[in-house]
């Protein structure tokens, strides 16, 4: 019983829903509320250091990884809708709004309202058969600023258009999303190792990345690749920290 704003439940049927992090759990008026809230967490690998966790794929298809070209975006959203069907709050949207949302968030991304794509870290895994798309990484530019700070994850001003050869900012792995059919066989893995030499080449040291709270696939992902947690812009202890730091000045 979860619209896409806000449904009523009773109150005493609300404890015998599942509880997910994706989700604000309210009681007011008599009534509980579910509001869509997903809390993100942000995360940060150094390429100097990286190593590839997973050497030994575990897929029986053939597929090559390459960089993205403009005829990809027809077949990412039915991708990306297959590979989030299981992820809050995708989870609870029926198949035709869910694949309208993969729509939606990936045209943002692709209108660089996350920040400049990074060609050269745009990439696909697709099988050598018959060039289906399996799997795909995009990676955006965002400013070099403390990562504990909200400011830091949008550009308050558009970048020069030259920022990535100019080695500005910082790179971001916007989305990186596998199949069904192909997950947890390492083409995940594969897209990341790519995309870190890709980055390195360009001279960065370090790639950003961001998961839902609740996506415990994604958060161990993170964290076998050798993602370091970053803090949470928001916890009260950021806050405080920056409050102080504002009033010493």
């Amino acid at each position: 019983m979860v619209s896409d704003d806000r449904a009523s439940l009773d109150v005493c049927a609300v404890y015998r829903v599942p509880q997910n992090p994706a989700y604000k759990y309210e009681y007011f008026d008599g009534h509980a509320w579910l509001t869509p809230r997903p809390k993100s967490c942000h995360a940060l690998l150094d390429l100097r250091t990286f190593t590839r966790p997973i050497a030994t794929l575990a897929t029986r298809d053939d597929f090559i990884v390459r960089r993205l070209v403009d005829e990809d975006w027809q077949q990412l959203p039915p991708l990306f809708a297959a590979a989030f069907h299981r992820v809050q709050p995708f989870a609870s949207l029926a198949d035709e709004v869910r694949l309208e949302a993969s729509q939606e968030c990936l045209h943002h991304t692709k209108e660089d309202a996350d920040g400049p794509l990074i060609a050269e870290a745009n990439l696909v895994a697709a099988c050598k058969s018959d060039g289906a798309l399996i799997g795909a990484a995009l990676t955006t530019l965002l400013p070099a600023g403390d990562p504990s700070q909200c400011g830091s994850w949008r550009w308050e001003t558009p970048p020069p258009p030259d920022a990535v050869a100019r080695g500005i900012g910082r790179p971001h792995l916007t989305w990186a999303f596998v199949g069904p059919w192909h997950a947890r066989r390492g083409v995940g893995t594969a897209l990341l190792a790519t995309a870190v030499q890709e980055l390195a080449r360009l001279g960065y040291s370090e790639l950003a990345s961001t998961f839902l709270l609740g996506n415990e696939s994604s958060m161990l992902w993170h964290w076998r690749a050798g993602f370091r947690l970053l803090s949470y812009p928001g916890s009260m202890r950021v806050i405080r920290q920056g409050s102080e730091t504002t009033e010493s000045i």
